[in-house]
């Protein structure tokens, strides 16, 4: 006697990330992060205020207040092609990105530090080989969905 092949399941499928329309900061955060390529991220006002983190991005206000002056292109230290940053214990070597866009890494991990409008976005993630995947753009595309977000919320009003 023969055995019945079983039935060919159909393929499961992909579940998108829902982006609604009115998130607060911390949602936002939480949608970037979710994405599941980024570890932790942060916002921050040019002030070094927190504005809203996925988890406790334990990184001391001055070393906030470091990094917005770095991004500020005025700033002397980034005419040095690398600079160093402390975040606690970890030292990252950085170097610009782009103007508005500073990228640091330990043997470990990396950062991209980018200015968006008014607020300073900060992802960390794992320094691993992955094809399909720049840390650098997902935080550029997130910036541009926050910049847009911030038009509309002032056209609004």
């Amino acid at each position: 006697m023969e055995a019945v092949p079983e039935p060919i399941k159909p393929p499961v499928p992909v579940q998108v990330q829902v982006k609604p329309e009115k998130m607060n900061w911390i949602q936002l955060m939480q949608y970037f992060v979710g994405k599941g390529k980024i570890t932790r991220a942060a916002l921050y006002d040019k002030k070094g205020k927190l504005l809203a983190a996925n988890e406790d991005p334990k990184i001391p206000q001055d070393e906030i207040i470091s990094i917005t002056k770095c991004l500020d292109t005025n700033y002397v230290v980034l005419n040095k092609p690398h600079f160093g940053l402390f975040f606690g214990d970890e030292r990252y070597l950085c170097f610009r990105a782009a103007e508005n866009t500073i990228i640091g890494r330990t043997a470990d991990d990396f950062f991209v530090a980018h200015a968006c409008e008014d607020v300073v976005i900060i992802a960390f993630t794992r320094i691993v080989v992955e094809p399909k995947f720049s840390c650098l753009g997902e935080v550029w595309t997130f910036a541009r969905e926050l910049r847009s977000r911030m038009e509309i919320s002032a056209f609004i009003g």
